[in-house]
């Protein structure tokens, strides 16, 4: 078989690389961009040409052209900029064909080939009204997708904007004053006297009075005056029923006797949940022994429990502490913690109260040094009730300049009573969708304040408001009372989000505070539970 000889005039084969071809259609495109913005205002005959042919092509919507091949030639160099990104391009091709389509409705001469056939199509196929609901419906996808947001920010954009408007364009004109001018107009006074009047002599006392209005009246605004103890309530509630103390004190001794332990009751101790009998033992005697007749002692005082604790030895003392269960339980009141001297020594702006001992003495934690905490208990085990003592003693002690909080309440009831305090950065927050929302911003808040201490030299916030010489940045404490609910919503993202903040977040003054009924795994998983080492439990099933 012949082999076909290869002709002399064939043209050679043009190999391009892909990054090649679209090098070539960003520099064409941005070469349309600026012919299109040129033949906005000039003319000439190519120009003209050109102005014609998009109008055809887009009618009034032609003024957007240039920026659609400017984004068209960026998207395709893949320059690294922040407006040159695809959905901004499809964000604004779907803004452009919907207005192109709407203005086919109402005139088709401003519409332009693409709109007037959308317009047309679109009408026969779903009638006028229905076509025109679809082109709305274009152009709100158009704005979600060119500013990559939720519909819920993109209906808050038009609030703004028409707050704005408003306040801009409808109040100065149709609230304005019905004022006309004259000149030259004679006008007649009567009962007036036109002498000057001589000056009013203030005395001292009413100088110093009104000094001191003007004074407070101006220090309203600036000076944050702490709540005092008084607003909260006095009423104690019941006494805890301790039974015969001194019985209780010889049984112990007695039984202890029985098993050949030589103690004596050294002291009683009596809190709002048990009370401590503390034990003065015979030297030699292993405390090992004394553990093992737990359930003996609980056995020969007939506790309420069926059990009693042994605490050995006592933190601080040479003691064996024995707990007995009361009969009743004692309340606390949250004046009471707050009025007691363990929390009136405390510096800390985060002191919380948790309520107290065995020794009935305030209890006291300090939010900065946990710095983050999970909470866990069963309906009714007091679970709530200590969320909102930790959010009271916040609010006794910080001004909303020094604290700011976000509440997450998904069960809607235990914390929305807080809306409205000047404290909160928003509102309490019960919808899932705007939880993830919040947590992201913590994040983003989180790393900004690294910035601004990596740029001023300092490691935390203490050091930062130290060198400011006020609380230039506030504390933010993050309350999230049913935990159980977020991991249902979404798990990954809500576990990623508490397990970076409670990473990171303890420099920057941003605390956790996490509350849930079930402490089961798949609720507090391994990440966020090595995480959050401080942890409060209740009655758990």
């Amino acid at each position: 078989m012949r082999r076909r000889r290869r002709s002399i005039y064939r043209l050679p084969r043009l190999r391009l690389k892909h990054k090649a071809i679209a090098a070539v259609a960003s520099l064409v495109s941005i070469i349309l961009a600026v012919l299109s913005t040129v033949a906005l205002t000039t003319d000439t005959t190519i120009l003209s040409f050109w102005r014609r042919f998009l109008y055809s092509l887009l009618g009034w919507t032609s003024i957007f052209s240039p920026v659609l091949f400017l984004l068209s030639g960026l998207v395709l160099s893949k320059a690294r900029w922040r407006i040159a990104q695809m959905n901004v391009l499809l964000g604004i091709m779907l803004l452009v064909l919907s207005l192109s389509g709407m203005t086919g409705a109402f005139k088709a001469d401003l519409a332009g080939s693409i709109g007037l056939n959308l317009w047309t199509q679109s009408s026969a196929l779903i009638t006028p009204p229905g076509a025109f609901i679809l082109l709305i419906l274009i152009f709100i996808v158009g704005l979600v997708v060119l500013f990559n947001a939720s519909l819920g920010q993109i209906f808050g954009i038009f609030d703004l904007i028409f707050k704005f408007f408003k306040k801009m364009v409808w109040q100065p004109v149709f609230n304005r004053p019905r004022t006309f001018e004259a000149k030259n107009v004679p006008i007649k006074l009567s009962g007036v006297d036109d002498r000057i009047k001589p000056k009013l002599s203030v005395g001292p006392r009413e100088a110093a009075l009104a000094d001191a209005l003007v004074q407070n009246v101006a220090g309203q605004a600036k000076v944050w005056k702490y709540p005092p103890l008084s607003l909260l309530s006095e009423k104690i509630g019941s006494v805890a029923e301790r039974g015969d103390v001194k019985k209780n004190a010889a049984i112990i001794e007695k039984t202890l006797d029985s098993f050949g332990v030589q103690a004596r009751v050294a002291e009683v101790n009596g809190g709002p949940a048990v009370t401590q009998y503390a034990l003065e033992i015979s030297a030699g005697t292993k405390i090992s022994k004394i553990a093992n007749l737990q359930h003996d002692l609980a056995l020969a005082l007939a506790t309420p429990t069926g059990t009693v604790r042994i605490e050995a030895p006592i933190p601080g003392k040479s003691l064996v502490g024995i707990e007995v269960p009361n009969h009743s339980l004692e309340i606390v009141g949250l004046k009471s913690v707050l009025a007691s001297e363990q929390m009136q020594a405390h510096k800390s702006k985060l002191a919380v109260v948790l309520g107290k001992d065995t020794a009935s003495k305030g209890v006291v934690v300090d939010l900065d040094r946990m710095p983050h905490v999970l909470i866990a208990g069963t309906t009714g085990s007091g679970k709530s009730v200590l969320i909102n003592s930790f959010i009271g003693s916040l609010l006794f002690r910080n001004s909303p300049d020094e604290l700011k909080m976000i509440l997450i309440d998904p069960k809607r009831v235990e914390l929305t009573n807080y809306n409205g305090i000047p404290h909160l950065l928003t509102p309490v927050i019960t919808e899932p969708e705007k939880i993830l929302s919040s947590l992201k911003w913590a994040m983003a808040e989180m790393d900004r304040r690294y910035k601004l201490f990596q740029s001023v030299g300092v490691r935390n916030i203490a050091g930062y408001n130290e060198m400011s010489g006020f609380q230039a940045l506030p504390y933010i404490v993050i309350i999230v009372d049913e935990l159980a609910d977020l991991m249902m919503f979404a798990p990954v993202e809500i576990e990623d989000a508490i397990t970076r903040i409670a990473q990171l977040a303890r420099a920057t003054g941003i605390h956790l505070v996490v509350a849930t009924q079930r402490p089961s795994v798949d609720v507090i998983t391994g990440l966020i539970k090595a995480n959050i080492p401080c942890r409060i439990a209740f009655n758990v099933s």
